[in-house]
């Protein structure tokens, strides 16, 4: 009976595995009956390597008027294009994949005119794909990627691999083009440039090819006093432009001013910032000229794959975007990938492209089509946002790293000055053993720590606008003294309270805050240090993993809390044996009898609010308009189970042998899988207007998409043990649990005394720490929401550990 329970664990656990994502779908395949029929429309994809949010401020734009002019008429965004390396040549790929992917960079396009040691381009991409024996031959003004092989195999585990794009494209008689290139020189010989023509690896189709392109001569020309001594030749660019074919997507890449960073060292600041200016004129001009020559049936695109080195310096990631078409008055632009006005992924960029021709997005990938929203000013207000989202990317390594590192010196030091203490007061000789010096700036420094959470949401409100009055700097010091004020006085004044005060105080308060956030549009979530980061592209919307952890940490140790202080602090609740060391403390509290005291300490209306709680945070963790977070409420569901099993389920459950326990685990899960496939399901009211990563994911399951499934349990595998190397949230786990075990194992027995003592603190501590290892095993970043929960054991347990110190004396 055992081993059957066993296995049906593993199996849901399995699924579960399977369907939590982060903020990904799962890749499913093309449908290949759906064919609608494609636009007759042009358009055209203007990329400009180098552009960032730094040159559309407004003293920028006044020497630009086309462009100016662009931004208040097109729908703009700002999209994200992190990537492993920052390039642009992983950022044409991803394009070109619909999902995150990496370029080589050896791995170029060439016209297939072009030769190499005397060999034709389409000679050589034949001798090593074959892809061209069948064919009669290849077009002269074709482009190709000869060494495709190399590039499919580095992105092997992607979906539909890398081309997917210009495959779709092609597939449905879209006529694909590529005009221009960011070549570093012009010389005689292939050999001797220094190419950087990976635009075309956006549009290719899944052998390498592209339908039409110039890249090299053709469109540079020498001026000696331009970096690497040419510049874009854009009368040509235009006149190539002008030959473009209805029903066909053009891609034109601007290089001269990704040239011009690049040789940026040569120059004086004087000598640079006019070459830059005079860079931007000329681009500016021939962006108003194809503006000037487009009809109503065509629509442009401009974006940066790579933004310049000053902006990335600066932290300024995030790429402008704009969509322009002759009836444009001006948006912004919408993702659902993001929720966030104005931020769009390149995935989504993807998606939309497709959406310009008519043809059907497939089910797997990531982007979802774009959209727009009306509104003036869009620009300034993006300029604000990304200044906000700068802070915020700059602010994490000075104020969140050096926390994470206090967390564990505050545990650590806590835990030495109880062994010291008790040292003390066991020597008979010492007179003053008995005494407790620094007890309470120690207790202060513990109460710190599960403050500090609701210190930086809270602080989340300040970050637009102190950015907008005082700027990047002046927000990042303004705000870490807030934090260190507000934080040192919510513990003094913690530090006073009784124990369980304390924390009903600050588990309920925690719990209350970050609730009442999430289900309000997460503002405070949106800007602060411990919340989720749009530059960094791992979340968007709902609430992170950081804050799920201390979500529900925090709840469990409030409502255990109150039932403690009800039941009565360190009153004797139970009698009989129990198991000594760790064991109990992760599975239930060992074999006892219940006294008739404890079934009666807790009413039925504690009863109902406690478990009515529980089940509203699982309910909004499990939204999809609210935390989108499927293993946030699946962990949830969990922990929350164990705690209301424990504290109300009387006598029966309170023993949880190996079995009992492992059928209570399966259920809770399948009521939270459950759960999870009725809010995010098509038909619910809560997924009718916005549908998460999760019900995308529900969905690509339900259509029997099952190839993605070992790849989606691959990645989650290598991400947790990745962040469990590199992380410094797993120094914070681990510290968590050495200092945990060191309690309970040191005295031998302390274990059992504290489950008669505090029975309701040992049900809490033991649901955190089941919940703990299923925010562990449920999600792509387990570590962190782990690390964060986990304090919510660690803490309390010291904090009783002095309190029976301090009674001692």
């Amino acid at each position: 009976m055992k081993v059957k329970i066993a296995g049906i664990f593993v199996g849901i656990l399995t699924l579960l595995l399977e369907l939590s994502t982060s903020a990904e779908g799962i890749a499913a395949g093309f449908d290949q009956s759906i064919h609608n029929e494609v636009k007759s429309k042009q358009v055209t994809v203007v990329s400009i390597p180098g552009l960032s949010f730094m040159e559309l401020r407004p003293d920028q734009l006044v020497e630009l008027p086309h462009l100016r002019r662009l931004t208040e008429l097109s729908a703009v965004g700002a999209m994200n294009i992190r990537t492993s390396s920052r390039t642009m040549r992983d950022v044409y790929v991803s394009l070109g994949a619909g999902a995150p992917s990496v370029g080589i960079a050896e791995v170029q396009a060439f016209e297939a005119k072009e030769t190499r040691q005397g060999i034709r381009f389409s000679d050589l991409i034949n001798r090593y794909t074959g892809c061209c024996q069948e064919e009669k031959s290849v077009e002269a003004d074709a482009v190709l990627v000869p060494d495709i092989t190399r590039l499919q195999r580095a992105n092997e585990n992607q979906a539909y691999g890398t081309g997917t794009l210009g495959e779709l494209l092609k597939e449905y008689g879209v006529f694909r083009s590529v005009l221009g290139s960011s070549d570093l020189g012009k010389r005689s010989g292939i050999e001797e440039k220094k190419l950087r023509r990976y635009s075309p690896l956006m549009l290719m189709d899944s052998n390498g090819f592209v339908d039409k392109g110039v890249l090299g001569d053709d469109v540079i020309t020498v001026v000696v006093d331009r970096p690497y001594g040419v510049s874009t030749n854009y009368a040509q660019l235009r006149s190539l432009w002008e030959k473009r074919k209805l029903s066909g997507i053009t891609l034109v890449e601007l290089g001269d001013l990704y040239r011009l960073y690049m040789d940026k060292e040569h120059y004086n600041e004087e000598r640079f910032t006019q070459l830059k200016g005079q860079v931007l004129r000329e681009m500016d001009q021939w962006l108003g000229q194809v503006v000037a020559g487009m009809t109503e049936e065509e629509s442009m695109w401009i974006f940066s794959p790579e933004v310049n080195s000053e902006a990335a310096r600066a932290k300024a990631y995030l790429s402008p975007i704009l969509h322009y078409t002759n009836d444009s008055r001006g948006a912004i632009l919408v993702s659902e990938s993001t929720r966030r006005q104005g931020v769009v992924t390149a995935q989504d960029f993807t998606s939309s492209l497709l959406k310009e021709f008519n043809i059907p997005v497939p089910s797997g990938l990531m982007g979802i089509p774009l959209s727009y929203m009306g509104k003036n000013d869009v620009l300034a207000g993006l300029i604000r946002e990304q200044c906000s989202m700068q802070m915020i990317y700059r602010s994490r390594p000075l104020l969140l790293y050096p926390f994470v590192t206090y967390e564990m010196l505050v545990l650590i030091l806590s835990l030495m000055y109880g062994l010291w203490i008790k040292k003390r007061q066991a020597d008979p000789g010492n007179l003053e053993g008995r005494a407790l010096p620094w007890r309470r700036s120690v207790r202060t420094l513990l109460f710190s720590l599960p403050t500090a959470p609701a210190v930086m949401l809270l602080m989340g409100w300040l970050v637009v606008p102190l950015t907008t009055k005082i700027g990047i700097e002046g927000t990042m010091g303004v705000l870490t003294a807030v934090f260190i004020v507000c934080t040192l006085l919510i513990s003094v004044v913690m530090e006073k309270c009784r124990l369980s005060t304390a924390m009903i105080w600050l588990g309920l308060g925690n719990a209350l805050i970050i609730t009442l956030d999430g289900s309000t549009g997460a503002h405070a979530m949106k800007y602060s240090i411990l919340g989720y980061d749009p530059m960094i592209g791992a979340r968007y919307y709902g609430i992170g993993n950081e804050y799920m952890g201390v979500l529900i940490g925090a709840l469990v140790l409030g409502v255990t809390a109150a039932l403690q202080r009800r039941h009565g602090d360190g009153q004797p609740a139970l009698r009989g044996g129990g198991l000594d060391g760790i064991v109990p403390l992760l599975v239930g509290s060992g074999k006892m009898e219940a006294s008739p005291r404890l079934g009666a300490a807790v009413s039925p209306a504690a009863a109902l609010l406690a478990c009515g709680a529980f089940l509203l945070v699982t309910a909004c963790l499990a939204a999809p308009s609210l935390g989108a977070n499927a293993g946030g409420s699946l962990s949830a569901a969990v922990a929350f189970g164990v705690a209301g099993a424990h504290c109300f389920a009387g006598e029966r459950w309170r023993e949880l042998r190996l079995g009992r326990g492992a059928a209570l685990l399966s259920a809770l899960l399948a009521l939270g899988l459950g759960a999870l496939w009725l809010l995010n399901s098509a038909d619910s009211p809560t997924a009718f207007a916005r549908e998460s990563h999760v019900g995308r994911a529900f969905h690509a399951l339900h259509a029997g998409h099952f190839d993605q499934i070992g790849q989606l349990i691959e990645r989650k595998l290598r991400m947790n043990v990745h962040l469990l190397r590199a992380s410094a949230w797993s120094k914070v786990l681990i510290t968590s649990l050495i200092v945990m075990a060191v309690l309970v194992l040191r005295p031998r027995g302390r274990l059992r005394l504290w489950q008669h003592k505090y029975p309701y603190w040992m049900y809490g501590f033991s649901a955190n720490m089941i919940g703990a290892i299923a925010a562990l095993l449920l999600n792509d970043s387990g570590i962190v929401a782990a690390a964060t929960l986990i304090i919510f054991v660690a803490v309390p347990m010291q904090l009783l550990r002095l309190q029976e110190l301090e009674t001692s004396t």
